[in-house]
């Protein structure tokens, strides 16, 4: 796939949320066993338990990974976008998530309706974080506006996929 051609599908997935770019640094995601494969359609139960990230990089640089949803609470009217899953700081270069500081925890993904966006948005830290003030809330979050303020400049990578409501099935009386 062309350059142009990779950022013309990344400016579709993004959707205003940052810039298009060419990921200059891997991510890889696996959920239990399974090895994420961008664009995937996953199962609400797959994605429950906080996923194993891997980066590549050198040792001694430092990123951080955060996760939005930006399709909340409905992909059609998303006024809650972007709701923020997930913010790891400090993660060493050429190690997982799990090497980092975890900002704020895990919460998977859980649709009410829909189909959602779920984008694991990875920056190079120009320095280490840690006096980041605690989020008041989830909701409204704004990626652009934190990376602003934290001086991470343009992502380096990213990783996404989308979750669908799950069904409710009817039981018998």
């Amino acid at each position: 796939m062309s350059s142009s051609t990779y950022l013309e599908a990344l400016r579709e997935v993004l959707g205003g949320i940052v810039e298009p770019f060419v990921p200059t640094v891997n991510m890889t995601v696996y959920y239990g066993t399974n090895k994420l494969v961008n664009g995937r359609e996953l199962h609400a139960s797959i994605v429950k338990a906080t996923p194993r990230v891997l980066i590549s990089g050198e040792p001694d640089e430092l990123y951080t990974m955060v996760m939005i949803d930006p399709d909340a609470p409905n992909p059609n009217e998303p006024e809650l976008k972007e709701l923020v899953s997930w913010i790891v700081t400090n993660i060493p270069g050429g190690k997982s998530c799990a090497e980092g500081t975890e900002f704020v925890s895990y919460e998977g993904p859980n649709p009410h309706i829909g189909i959602h966006r779920y984008m694991l948005i990875l920056y190079k830290q120009r320095a280490s974080l840690n006096d980041i003030e605690t989020l008041e809330s989830r909701v409204h979050f704004r990626v652009r506006a934190f990376a602003r303020e934290h001086n991470l400049g343009n992502p380096v990578g990213i990783a996404y996929y989308n979750v669908r409501r799950p069904n409710k099935r009817k039981t018998k009386a």
